[in-house]
């Protein structure tokens, strides 16, 4: 059973339903994100989490797929952090939205480094990303990109469009 809801836990009640384990606030960061570059955010379901990486949006190429795919992974990873150091290693520890707010930010910039780091083809050859590919899929979402050169897959610093909050605890353990 939960120990905050008092209900039948399951990987969907963590997912999407529990308010102990910061779920919520993972969801709305990342809807806020979505929704910088596109109007729509899907209603979420175990399923569509689940389903992440095969979800087809219609006439995008891919990149919205990769998109949702890529910030799906990263909450429900980061839900699946929280409720393990809430259960599992400090059961009386209380979480700090801000620093929930702060580990989410820093998950999605290091998906974003990474994707620049991939694409450099003399390190990775073929496995290489496509840069074409990375620049459409963060476009949009980037913080100051109007100050940003157009290809900026090898400018350092680049972050999405979402600052940081002044955390006092961690919070997350």
């Amino acid at each position: 059973r939960c120990h905050g809801c008092q209900v039948p836990e399951s990987l969907e009640h963590i997912a999407l339903e529990c308010e102990v384990h910061g779920q919520s606030t993972v969801w709305q960061l990342t809807r806020h994100l979505w929704n910088m570059k596109f109007a729509v955010w899907p209603t979420m379901k175990w399923g569509l989490i689940l389903g992440c990486n095969l979800v087809k949006f219609k006439s995008t190429k891919g990149l919205l797929g990769r998109l949702f795919a890529i910030l799906v992974s990263i909450a429900w990873r980061l839900i699946w952090n929280l409720r393990v150091a809430r259960v599992i290693r400090n059961p009386d520890m209380p979480l700090n939205e801000d620093a929930i707010h702060n580990q989410w930010l820093k998950m999605v910039n290091a998906a974003l480094q990474r994707d620049q780091i991939l694409t450099n083809k003399a390190r990775f050859g073929t496995l290489a990303l496509n840069k074409q590919t990375v620049l459409n899929t963060w476009s949009g979402l980037l913080m100051d990109e109007d100050s940003l050169p157009d290809d900026w897959i090898f400018t350092k610093g680049v972050l999405v469009g979402i600052r940081p909050k002044a955390a006092t605890a961690n919070g997350i353990g």
